[in-house]
């Protein structure tokens, strides 16, 4: 018996590119929002043959967008554009905002939108776009310096098409950015991604489950929920983790719960880095990945000696421990079912 989770792969991938920049121009904030307030009309033609056959009404139109190629050759975005750089370039033929790789300069963005945060000495300028088309986001990173901000690096969300971004800019120069990873019908993936600031350069320190769920969709059924505490000597993921028998044949049924666990994965912040501190640590970050990731094998093996206490349970659970445990010895350790883990790439010029 195959492993059910294998035949559903998340159909969302979220890549995250970050740049390691030297500006050779300065570029303020305010450089940067009188740019997206300019917005200008560009024309688009009806071009849905489609439609016009099927006699509905299709005009063409204005619309409001930036030439926010232009924005990104000014401020040194396509330092690190080269498709050989770029992990996520097989899956996509586009940077963000559907702008080609060989001519994102002359990239339009469609109907603008921009969000502010600010903390400290820093600010972020989230970039997006109210098209549906393209469920993209950019952060544009400031320090403030003297009476101005400027701009000194960015963070790249992609395919985050479920739900906006949860960004947060946190002291002692840290951000953080929770986007999804994977959904579909059934399951959903959360990773939290942890950046270092310096006002020079933004640098990934770390990447985390910080959510996950399946239901209906297997044996199996999982909710994980993360709550990460930030502190001077380092941080923190505490997870609560509840496992319940999934009916795959009754799509459905209601699941019979069957154990809840809480887990702590522990950082230390040393010399700029976030350092896995086992001492304070019940379970390592790659175990928490594989957690989610749905494989029962590597669930199983994690977790082998909750699951195991359910052999000397009664009735319906130890039925399903049977089962489960059936295809996990079937299953053995497969190659995780089609699920990618946020990334990030340092560039350089």
């Amino acid at each position: 018996m195959k492993n059910q989770f294998l035949k559903f792969v998340p159909v969302t991938l979220v890549a995250i590119a970050i740049a390691l920049l030297f500006i050779p121009k300065t570029v303020s904030y305010l450089d940067v929002e009188k740019f997206f307030a300019d917005t200008d009309p560009y024309y688009q033609r009806a071009a849905s043959v489609l439609f016009k056959k099927s006699g509905a009404k299709v005009e063409d139109y204005y619309y409001p967008g930036v030439h926010i190629g232009k924005l990104w050759k000014k401020i040194g975005v396509g330092a690190h554009l080269a498709p050989k750089e770029a992990w996520h370039a097989p899956l996509r033929d586009a940077y963000l905002f559907g702008c080609s790789y060989a001519a994102y300069t002359d990239c339009v963005l469609p109907y603008p939108v921009v969000r502010e945060y600010e903390f400290g000495d820093y600010r972020a300028l989230r970039v997006s776009s109210d098209s549906l088309r393209f469920p993209d986001y950019q952060y544009l990173l400031f320090k403030s310096r003297s009476d101005d901000w400027v701009y000194f690096g960015h963070i790249d969300v992609f395919d985050n098409n479920k739900a906006d971004p949860s960004f947060k800019l946190i002291d002692n120069g840290l951000a953080s950015v929770v986007s999804v990873a994977g959904s579909g019908e059934g399951y959903l993936t959360k990773f939290v991604q942890i950046y270092r600031l310096d006002g020079e350069s933004v640098r990934l320190l770390l990447a985390l489950p910080s959510e996950a769920r399946r239901a209906g969709i297997g044996l199996l059924d999982f909710d994980v929920k993360a709550s990460v505490v930030y502190g001077q000597e380092g941080l923190a993921a505490d997870y609560a983790i509840t496992f319940a028998a999934g009916n795959p044949e009754r799509k459905g049924a209601k699941s019979l719960p069957l154990f809840t666990l809480d887990r702590r994965v522990a950082f230390k912040a040393r010399d700029g880095q976030m350092v896995y501190d086992p001492a304070h640590s019940n379970i390592t970050p790659a175990e928490m990945t594989k957690v989610v990731a749905g494989s029962y094998a590597r669930i199983y093996r994690i977790f082998r000696s909750e699951f195991n206490k359910l052999e000397r349970s009664e009735g319906v659970k130890k039925e399903w421990f049977a089962r489960f445990l059936s295809v996990v010895r079937d299953e053995g350790l497969p190659l995780e079912p089609g699920f990618s883990a946020p990334r990030s790439g340092s560039h350089q010029p």
